[in-house]
C-alpha cells in the first residue's frame, strides 16, 4: 500500500504583511521621536561637560600662574556704562587676555565687540521669538570643536536723579556656550548655555549655582520654563541634576 505524503506549504497573506507592517510603522512612530530626544540629550550634556571643563581648566591654568582666583584683577562694580563703557571694555578684556582665552586651544579669536571678524547670528528663544544674538557684543572666540564661547559684561538698571535709567556694571562677567555655533537650534537650554565669574564670588561657576532646584525651574526671571526667553539656569540645572537632563526638563 503507498501512502502519499502531502506537503503543506503556509504563509503569510499579503493582507497580513501588510497589517504586519503598519503596526511596526505605528509603533516607530510613536517610540523614534523619544529615542531622538534621549540621544540629543546625551549628546547635549556631553558637549556641556567638555565645555565647562575646557573654560575650568583655563582657569585652573590661570591660577597656577596668578595665583587663587580671588587674588586676581576684576571689573569693578558701580561703573556707569553709559560714561564709562570703554574703561569697562577695558577692563573685561585685560581679564580675558590675561586669565582665560590664553589658556585655551582657541581656532578663531573674534575680537572684541566682534568687529566683523565672526559672523552675527540669531537666536530662538523658547516661544519662536527670535532675537539678535546678544553673544556679538561681547568677546567671542571659537574653539576647534565647534564651541562659541562669548564673555559679556553684565549689568543692571539703575535710577540716576532725573528718573533715567542708566546701565551699571555690577562686576560680573557672563560667558555664553554655544554648543555648536550656527547650526543651532540656537535656544537657551538646548544649545545655549551661560557660566559666570564675579567680583564677590571669585569663581567661574555655572549660572544660578547653589540656586535650589524649585528657582531654577520656575524663576520668572532666569527659570529653566516657558516664561522666560533667555532660560540662563538651565545649565545649572543639569549640573544639579548630576549631569542629566531629567524628564521635567523643558526640552523643545
Amino acid at each position: 500500500m503507498f501512502i502519499r505524503c502531502q506537503t503543506v506549504h503556509s504563509g503569510f497573506t499579503l493582507a497580513e504583511v501588510l497589517i504586519t507592517l503598519g503596526i511596526i510603522g505605528v509603533v516607530a512612530a510613536m517610540t523614534m521621536p523619544s529615542l531622538i530626544a534621549k540621544h540629543q540629550k546625551q549628546v547635549t550634556v556631553t558637549k556641556l561637560k567638555k565645555a565647562v571643563s575646557t573654560l575650568q581648566q583655563a582657569v585652573t591654568r590661570s591660577q597656577a600662574e596668578y595665583g587663587d582666583m580671588s587674588e586676581w584683577t576684576f571689573l569693578q562694580p558701580g561703573s556707569d556704562l553709559s560714561q564709562n563703557a570703554d574703561a569697562v571694555r577695558a577692563e573685561r578684556e585685560a581679564f580675558i587676555q590675561d586669565y582665560i582665552i590664553k589658556y585655551m586651544h582657541v581656532l578663531k579669536d573674534c575680537g572684541m565687540n566682534n568687529v566683523n571678524k565672526c559672523p552675527d547670528y540669531k537666536t530662538t528663544s523658547i516661544d519662536k521669538t527670535s532675537f539678535v544674538l546678544n553673544m556679538s557684543f561681547g568677546r567671542m572666540f571659537i574653539t576647534p570643536d565647534g564651541t562659541i564661547y562669548s564673555v559679556m559684561t553684565d549689568n543692571i538698571l539703575e535710577t540716576d536723579d532725573d528718573g533715567n535709567s542708566i546701565p551699571v556694571s555690577n562686576g560680573r562677567l557672563l560667558f555664553t556656550i554655544d554648543l555648536n555655533g550656527k547650526s543651532g537650534p540656537n535656544i537657551y537650554g538646548r544649545d545655549l548655555f551661560i557660566m559666570e565669574v564675579n567680583s564677590s564670588s571669585k569663581k567661574l561657576a555655572m549660572f544660578g549655582a547653589g540656586v535650589s532646584r524649585e528657582k531654577l525651574k520656575n524663576a520668572s526671571g532666569w527659570g529653566c520654563n516657558l516664561k522666560t526667553s533667555k532660560r540662563y539656569y538651565c545649565g545649572a540645572l543639569i549640573q544639579q541634576d548630576g549631569w542629566q537632563i531629567m524628564d521635567d526638563y523643558l526640552w523643545k
